[in-house]
């Protein structure tokens, strides 16, 4: 059943767009929540019509935490909206044979592409002398509490659960229809960003010289099950640069990588832009330190627009934390004992891929000369 919640006079459009992203982790039991800008009504599709009254109340409290807040717009700092050619029109059903739109496999061209464009990405990270790395998917969650994390993005976390190692609860396995009565949290989460690992490496060191780190890896984050498929998934891969070092350093690396991802995304003949953005905080009370960001300048994200739809998402994000990570984690200069600045830039190898897929379609002959040039070295 839908059920319509009017805004007018209450919240203004960025709030009410702000607001929906927040309803579609605070509401079991729905399959959509969007925003009807031309009726100014938040729109719910609820699975049960005996739960309206416990939605509601829900919504109508998020939405007096939400006209509370600043809702700021997102600032353009480069952007590709001229179609470079005609581009195909993508039948998805045909695309998920090789890329299942659930994230849970990629055959034939779409491993082929995930291969190249982490190696595109390597050799980027290349380019600055990057330590290569290879971390755990899981991370500590004392790490994950130095930071905050579970505070800020509750929406996110993932926590590992295991079966204690006792002869007793083993043997209930066998006939307990309720396994969820035997598991305990264990000391793990799954990790949602590969950087943190990089935090936990240098935590307590003072650090003579600025340092580059790449790694690839699988990330995870909680998803609303309704809102998974094609880009959005709840484990994902991706590569990140990330670096340390002086404020002019860490400006400067995220400003040249910028530069060179953006000539990157203009060579291959993608529309879209970069723009200012936030990170995800869920809370009311945290809604200045999203304000901060975007104010500082802290993360833009480069967004893909997919031709012949209506389909935008981020593809990678460029950040720059200042000294607020390395603060939480005592990494500081060996020269002159300040926190130092860090930052990092996360390409989604599967959203690349998606990207590529959904615009230019599953003949690599269509495909921009680069990416075949690295498919024709990957099959020999």
């Amino acid at each position: 059943m839908s059920i319509r919640v009017p805004i007018t006079g209450v919240l203004n459009d960025k709030q009410a767009h702000a607001l929906t992203l927040k309803l579609a982790y605070s509401m079991e039991g729905i399959f959509g929540c969007t925003y009807d800008e031309i009726n100014r009504e938040i729109l719910i599709e609820s699975e049960n019509e005996a739960n309206t009254e416990y939605l509601l109340g829900i919504v109508h409290k998020m939405i007096l935490e939400e006209k509370e807040i600043r809702a700021m717009g997102s600032r353009l700092i480069r952007t590709q909206d001229q179609q470079k050619q005609t581009y195909p029109k993508m039948d998805q059903l045909e695309m998920a044979n090789d890329f299942v739109l659930n994230g849970t496999m990629k055959k034939e061209l779409a491993a082929e592409l995930y291969s190249i464009f982490d190696l595109l990405f390597q050799s980027i990270s290349q380019k600055y002398n990057a330590k290569n790395r290879k971390y755990s998917s899981l991370i500590p969650r004392e790490v994950m509490d130095i930071c905050k994390y579970v505070n800020y993005f509750p929406q996110n976390a993932y926590f590992v659960a295991e079966l204690p190692h006792d002869y007793y609860a083993l043997k209930k396995v066998q006939n307990e229809q309720d396994i969820e009565n035997l598991v305990r949290m264990n000391e793990f989460m799954l990790s949602p960003a590969v950087c943190f690992h990089c935090y936990q490496e240098l935590k307590n060191q003072e650090i003579k010289d600025p340092i580059v780190f790449t790694a690839e890896g699988s990330c995870f984050r909680h998803e609303a099950a309704w809102r998974i498929g094609q880009h959005r998934m709840n484990e994902f891969s991706m590569r990140e640069i990330i670096y340390f070092g002086q404020p002019e350093f860490v400006t400067q690396i995220r400003n040249d990588i910028l530069e060179e991802i953006w000539d990157l995304f203009n060579e291959l003949g993608f529309c879209g832009r970069i723009e200012t953005a936030h990170d995800p905080f869920y809370f009311p009370q945290d809604s200045s330190r999203a304000q901060h960001q975007m104010l500082a300048d802290m993360k833009y994200e480069l967004v893909v627009e997919i031709p012949n739809s209506d389909i935008s998402f981020s593809i990678a994000s460029f950040n720059n934390v200042k000294d607020t990570l390395c603060r939480e984690f005592d990494i500081t200069s060996a020269m002159d004992k300040k926190y130092l600045h860090s930052g990092c830039v996360a390409f989604g190898i599967d959203r690349w891929v998606y990207a590529v897929m959904s615009t230019f379609g599953l003949d690599i002959q269509g495909y921009p000369e680069k990416i075949r040039e690295y498919y024709k070295r990957s099959i020999m």
